[in-house]
């Protein structure tokens, strides 16, 4: 099984999957800018950017399926420098299915920065999540409701279970960084909340994500824009490892800033590992495009599809952030670090 979500052309019979009364297991969403919506990617990264910051993302996957995968999130974050702490507020709104099955969750998170020496500093971040899903049975379609010579027109015979439930959520995460290296850690769903729509059959496994990158300065920097970074030139490597369940993927790739363009490219897959004889772990190529100034950011990305799924013309994913970083007050005279992270806003 492979670790984004999969449809088929046509109906979407996977649905009434969620009413057997056997074990069964989902997997959250992935996004390809992960750097960029960094309050989904690790808790840690509440306050990261020393200052208040907005951010929007939305991820439209697979529009050339008979199906609908939209998710979308808006985040905001600040850093309170007297306490070395970070707050985030974070809201996910994900629909499967031309709304057949759709899924709020709101997140607080909270991050303490520990310096630990003149060149590290580590960061904690906890995060709790209130999460409510809705399905709409009258999209489902089931078997005995179509014959040889087409639809029979009665209704089906399936028992429906509930179309709501709500649960909190718990994760938390580390980071560990200096001025051009981070490596981070998180852990999601520690208490495998259950959210299944009929009875304790489908609990959320734990997802681990390791995030690593390195930032190659080749010209500028903070000597010369501390606060915009319009000037600067640099090249970052960056992975992502994410396990959840019985499935795991790698995004692997570089981005650079020249200036105020961002262009950068990702390979997400673990190639030389096979789920079963002739399915490898192969999902996606990813582009991406941006600008930054003052600021303000955008990003867009797209997914090419190279699984045996491309054969169904999926039309790829499309991806757009939007990043505001405000600017500290004139009476902030307090030197900070910032993470040198690729999220935009450096």
């Amino acid at each position: 099984m492979m670790f984004y979500r999969y449809v088929g052309k046509g109906w979407l019979f996977i649905l009434s999957l969620v009413f057997l009364p056997i074990q069964l297991y989902a997997q959250d969403v992935q996004f390809s800018q992960f750097y960029a919506n960094v309050l989904y990617l690790n808790p840690a990264f509440a306050g990261s950017a020393h200052q208040s910051r907005v951010i929007f993302h939305q991820r439209i996957q697979w529009p050339g399926l008979n199906a609908k995968y939209v998710t979308s999130s808006f985040s905001i974050d600040h850093y309170f420098h007297k306490a070395n702490s970070g707050v985030g507020l974070m809201v996910l709104r994900d629909e499967q299915g031309s709304s057949t099955i759709s899924s709020t969750e709101v997140s607080m998170q909270y991050a303490y920065e520990l310096l630990l020496s003149s060149k590290f500093a580590f960061r904690a971040g906890l995060q709790a999540t209130y999460a409510s899903r809705y399905i709409n049975y009258d999209y489902l379609k089931f078997p005995d409701q179509y014959t040889v010579n087409g639809p029979t027109g009665q209704a089906t015979q399936e028992p429906f279970g509930a179309n709501k439930v709500t649960y909190l959520d718990f994760s938390a995460g580390g980071l560990l960084y200096s001025e051009k290296f981070w490596l981070g850690f998180s852990a999601y769903h520690l208490n495998t909340p259950n959210q299944s729509f009929y009875g304790n059959v489908s609990n959320l496994p734990m997802k681990f994500d390791v995030i690593s990158g390195y930032k190659f300065i080749l010209q500028g920097g903070e000597k010369i824009s501390s606060q915009t970074g319009d000037h600067e030139i640099y090249i970052t490597p960056t992975a992502h490892f994410k396990a959840q369940g019985m499935s795991d993927q790698l995004d692997i790739g570089i981005y650079g800033l020249y200036h105020q363009l961002m262009i950068g490219g990702w390979y997400r897959g673990i190639p030389l590992k096979q789920y079963h004889v002739g399915l490898q772990n192969n999902e996606s190529a990813v582009i991406l495009v941006g600008f930054k100034s003052h600021g303000f950011s955008f990003g867009y990305s797209y997914d090419i599809t190279v699984s045996k799924l491309a054969l169904y013309r999926t039309l790829g994913s499309h991806e757009i952030n939007i990043t505001y970083v405000f600017n500290p007050p004139k009476k902030a005279k307090r030197k900070v670090r910032k993470l040198p992270c690729p999220n935009f806003d450096k």
